[in-house]
């Protein structure tokens, strides 16, 4: 009769095991199916968007620690083994060279610049850098400014507070090669892709290019022509991009991988501890709107949830990667344009539906924006090209104050707006040069017209008051 009961027992065991298993499983299909109806649903939306601004290719992967949970390519980018430049994700790895680079205790963060590299031909003033340390570089609080250029580095007011800059991830790239005794790109390679299986890194362009590196594009007139970037291949005077703050390589799937090694603890690559200092050694910015850490940035107010990240461009390149630490996913998006006044800002609505953000349902303003630009650039050209056409007719009529109020807007008015244009900004005319080439040509070639006609008509009016003078026929 016990014998009965237990075998009774165990059989009801058994069935609770198997009705318990079964739910189980169902639940995780249920999950699953829901999972991957989110995503269809998301992909669908992101094809759309794809085409509706113009954008030529896309590479996107959602991972969490173990898995992919979602990847995709869309336009002419048709392998998510594709590789597209990084522009300034790229610091996150020279953050992460340098931090191991700490842990072996060849690098102290709190100790100035000096004891690691010659900085005096990248510096104006040798004070300058003596005070910098490499922390200072790392969540760029050096006092070097955005626009500075090697060779013309100094240190300004702005030190201890945050200031984006470019040279502050080139001069650790020279810190990791100085202290390393490799270059950048040997270290890279051997301590950071081999390691994590990225196959389709590199950081430079000879070997991106053979690791089938996509088409970038600029955008025209809101038209999509592609280019080759403008890539630094070393740091020399005059240097401003270079390649640890802004220059590697990578495809989707290799970023996936390199996320989700911050997400499994660094995985023998780093250690935890130097991750979270990565992460969370971080500085204000923008008055505690959002912080600048290592190579990342962290928010718990820009997004409905804490999230770390890098937004990213190069001339004719987008990228976007995203931590959530709550959930434990990330997110990267690579886009080969560069479409700097307009595409690049609605990209973000895209991205938000990956992130668990809401999306916005916003009107098609890849036309409407460009439109308002190619109108604003039309005009121009038919200021100037008018007042070339319209100089015989003008030599010949009899001028009165209108006239001269007319050519003064014209001729001085319209060429000063112009060339103040990158001061009012704040950004200077190599700049526009490197990122809105378009734009650049329309100003400057326009403003070079009026200003040239401006100075015939000046002359004209001066030779004419003359002959009056002297009564010259």
């Amino acid at each position: 009769m016990a014998n009965k009961k237990l075998w009774i027992c165990r059989w009801c065991a058994c069935i609770v095991f198997i009705m318990f298993c079964f739910l189980f499983c169902e639940n995780n299909v249920f999950a699953s199916e829901e999972t991957q109806q989110d995503y269809d649903e998301i992909n669908n939306q992101i094809a759309k968007d794809v085409e509706k601004y113009n954008i030529p290719g896309m590479a996107v992967i959602v991972v969490d620690q173990d898995n992919v949970l979602f990847q995709e390519t869309c336009g002419n980018c048709d392998s998510i083994d594709t590789p597209f430049l990084i522009g300034s994700m790229s610091k996150s790895f020279t953050a992460l060279a340098i931090m191991q680079l700490v842990e072996e205790g060849k690098i102290d963060l709190d100790s100035s610049i000096s004891e690691y590299i010659d900085a005096s031909e990248w510096f104006i003033d040798d004070t300058d850098y003596n005070k910098i340390t490499i922390r200072n570089l790392l969540n760029q609080t050096s006092g070097i400014t955005t626009y500075q250029t090697f060779g013309k580095l100094r240190r300004t007011d702005s030190y201890g507070s945050h200031v984006y800059a470019n040279a502050n991830y080139g001069l650790l790239g020279l810190v990791v090669e100085a202290v390393s005794g490799m270059s950048y790109e040997e270290y890279v390679t051997s301590n950071i892709f081999t390691p994590l299986g990225m196959e389709h890194s590199a950081a430079s362009l000879e070997k991106s290019k053979e690791n089938g590196l996509i088409d970038g594009y600029r955008n025209y007139f809101g038209i999509p022509v592609a280019g080759n970037p403008d890539y630094p291949e070393k740091i020399t005077n005059g240097t401003w991009t270079n390649v640890p703050a802004g220059y590697l390589s990578s495809s989707v799937s290799d970023m996936g991988r390199y996320l989700q090694m911050y997400l499994n603890d660094g995985e023998g690559v780093i250690s935890k501890e130097s991750i979270h200092s990565m992460f969370y050694d971080y500085i204000s910015v923008d008055d505690g709107s959002y912080y600048y850490g290592m190579g990342w940035q962290y928010s718990t107010k820009m997004f409905s949830q804490p999230m770390l990240w890098h937004a990213v461009l190069v001339e004719n390149y987008t990228s976007n990667m995203f931590i959530i630490p709550e959930k434990d996913i990330a997110v990267v998006v690579l886009v080969n344009m560069n479409d700097y006044l307009v595409c690049n800002n609605l990209i973000g609505n895209i991205v938000n539906p990956l992130i668990g953000e809401e999306r916005q349902e916003l009107p098609n303003l890849y036309i409407i924006l460009h439109l308002v630009i190619d109108a604003i650039c039309l005009f121009l050209c038919f200021i100037s090209i008018y007042s070339i056409a319209a100089i015989v007719q003008w030599n010949k009529k009899e001028k009165k104050s209108k006239t001269y109020v007319i050519d003064s807007i014209c001729h001085i008015g319209i060429p000063m707006i112009l060339l103040c244009l990158p001061l009012i900004v704040g950004t200077p005319f190599w700049v526009l040069w490197l990122f809105v080439k378009d734009l650049y040509l329309v100003l400057y070639v326009n403003t070079g017209i009026l200003i040239v006609v401006g100075v015939y008509k000046l002359i004209f009016l001066l030779k004419e008051a003359y002959k009056k003078k002297h009564c010259i026929a």
